[in-house]
């Protein structure tokens, strides 16, 4: 009876479950083609996702790029309007030296030299700059610096008695502070 059983084992399964052994290859098939589809699918849209990735990448650098010069571009002409501005007051100043090369008026030339200055101020004032005011005005560290400190009777302690250099607030920065002679 074993032999009868060893002969059958080895004969293989009995004809009838072939059909179904070659239906479950097929399908193994069909499935390993349909996964093999699939994973190709999603490898090349993960390629173009990469690919999307690099390239959205490569724009951000670029326009990081195209900001940084135009700020250095910016920077590098932000000043072109006040020198326009400016011009004339050289032109007037070289004119003033000139007439007082040829015609040694010093008279003039103080005059040429004022109304350039007070055109200077007026071009300065119109862009924001101001003069701070000190002489007479009590001691205020923002504003002034004090280069000496001299007893006065004439002044109340801690009072700006002689400016010896102007200050300036732009547009309400103190650009440089003026530099006083104080009262203790």
């Amino acid at each position: 009876m074993e032999k009868d059983l060893e002969a059958e084992f080895e004969k293989g399964p009995p004809e009838g479950d072939k059909p179904e052994e070659q239906e479950t290859q097929e399908q193994e098939t069909s499935l390993e083609e349909k996964l093999t589809e699939e994973m190709l699918k999603y490898q090349e849209e993960a390629r173009k996702n990469h690919d999307q990735y690099l390239r959205a990448l490569a724009e951000v650098e670029n326009i990081r790029k195209r900001s940084q010069r135009e700020r250095e571009e910016y920077l590098k002409y932000s000043n072109v309007s006040m020198i326009k501005k400016l011009l004339p007051v050289i032109d007037d100043l070289h004119r003033a030296i000139e007439a007082a090369r040829n015609s040694r008026d010093f008279e003039a030339l103080n005059k040429g030299v004022e109304m350039t200055a007070h055109n200077l101020n007026e071009l300065l004032k119109g862009e924001g700059l101001v003069a701070i005011e000190s002489i007479g005005k009590p001691f205020d560290p923002q504003y002034h610096q004090a280069l000496t400190v001299e007893p006065s009777d004439k002044h109340p302690e801690n009072t700006v008695i002689e400016q010896l250099q102007k200050g300036y607030i732009l547009h309400d920065r103190v650009i440089r502070p003026s530099l006083v002679k104080v009262s203790s």
